[in-house]
């Protein structure tokens, strides 16, 4: 997986977007795209003048690790494990929600790490969508472990762009008018939120 810190050095820097572009002369989409990690290409040219105006080297602009990640998700089945609502009346229906996160390195499949947890319909947020909370965490503490052999390498603004990039992969196998609230943990097992939740 390859990151650009863009958007880490302009905060770094006390940088906006718009001075950046207007000092380089690099669009202001490019550098927006750029900020978001949303940038399937990025020209030398570019890098090299963010370089130069940053004062960085290529490898100060760029974050890599050797594996990928592929997402699968599956929300189908009435969930009678979990329900956070327990005593309210009236309860939405809860589905059991897993993802499989499949490690890729050099197009071979080397790992799969499953994450467990929950979906459920919230209701509407206005007359043409809904929104739809998910929470997801590793099933035990040996997905919890085979998590970690990846994401110990990644730093804070790397965990966050795979954080987004599954939800855009959730939201694409929805409803266009579903909107989803997601709620991703690296840190416990499934079983250790249930727990948390109780108390």
């Amino acid at each position: 997986m390859l990151r650009n810190n863009f958007s880490v050095l302009i905060a770094e820097r006390q940088l906006k977007i718009t001075r950046v572009a207007g000092d380089t002369g690099i669009s202001r989409t490019t550098l927006t795209s750029l900020s978001s990690n949303s940038s399937k290409m990025v020209q030398l040219e570019t890098v090299n003048k963010l370089c130069q105006y940053l004062k960085i080297n290529p490898s100060d602009f760029f974050e890599y690790i050797p594996f990928d990640f592929e997402y699968y998700f599956d929300d189908s089945e009435l969930s009678n494990d979990f329900n956070p609502f327990n005593g309210m009346q009236e309860q939405p229906p809860v589905y059991d929600a897993t993802l499989l996160i499949y490690v890729t390195e050099n197009g071979n499949r080397v790992d799969t790490i499953e994450l467990q947890g929950y979906s459920e319909d919230e209701g509407s947020i206005s007359p043409s969508s809904r929104m739809v909370g998910i929470s997801l965490s590793p099933k035990d503490e040996k997905e919890l472990v085979k998590l970690h052999k990846y994401t110990d390498k990644l730093s804070v603004a790397f965990i966050s762009d795979i954080k987004q990039y599954i939800k855009k992969h959730i939201s694409s196998g929805l409803d266009d008018s579903m909107y989803v609230d997601l709620l991703i943990d690296f840190d416990k097992t499934k079983y250790s939120s249930k727990i948390d939740n109780k108390n």
